[in-house]
């Protein structure tokens, strides 16, 4: 079997997912298999299954639900949707959104969520106090479903119009 582009790019982004996700967390290998057994990579093969924000929540709460009973039926500790929604987002961040950051589905795709995002987003004048106050005291890791989807809300409040992409402004790798 030949060794294709979209190989090539998958490996490359399942590495970096499971890298973003791991932190004191299980091995690179079980991320991968429950990376590939929760059907996103059919998404990340043909942007034209998902057109629309709806769509795309729908599916991320099945493959993030998928990859939790995936990890918890292989004995992996402290799996939480927090972590299974960070392991996905950077995966179609790499494959997805920078490769065709012009497409529909780049700017609906959910950014990764991590503590200095989620810090930086707190100091924001636009945010209110209620929202920074969650924000500061929110560990992405023990994010269960509804709290991340309450973190998604304050994000996408923020970005309004724009991409979900461009949140990441606040992303800052120095954390200055």
């Amino acid at each position: 079997m030949a060794y294709t582009e979209f190989q090539h790019q998958h490996n490359f982004s399942v590495w970096a997912g499971a890298r973003a996700a791991q932190r004191g967390f299980t091995n690179v290998e079980l991320l991968r298999d429950a990376l590939e057994q929760c059907g996103v990579t059919e998404f990340s093969k043909n942007l034209n299954l998902i057109t629309c924000v709806v769509d795309f929540d729908r599916k991320h709460r099945e493959w993030c639900n998928s990859i939790c009973d995936y990890l918890n039926e292989k004995g992996v500790q402290n799996v939480t949707y927090g972590r299974a929604a960070k392991l996905i987002a950077v995966y179609l961040k790499s494959i997805i959104v920078l490769p065709n950051i012009h497409t529909p589905q780049a700017g609906f795709i959910h950014p990764p969520i991590d503590r200095i995002l989620l810090q930086n987003l707190s100091q924001l004048s636009a945010v209110s106090q209620e929202d920074s106050k969650l924000l500061k005291n929110t560990n992405w890791t023990e994010l269960d479903e509804s709290n991340y989807y309450n973190v998604l809300r304050i994000i996408c409040s923020i970005t309004v119009a724009e991409p979900n992409w461009k949140i990441e402004e606040f992303w800052t790798i120095t954390n200055n």
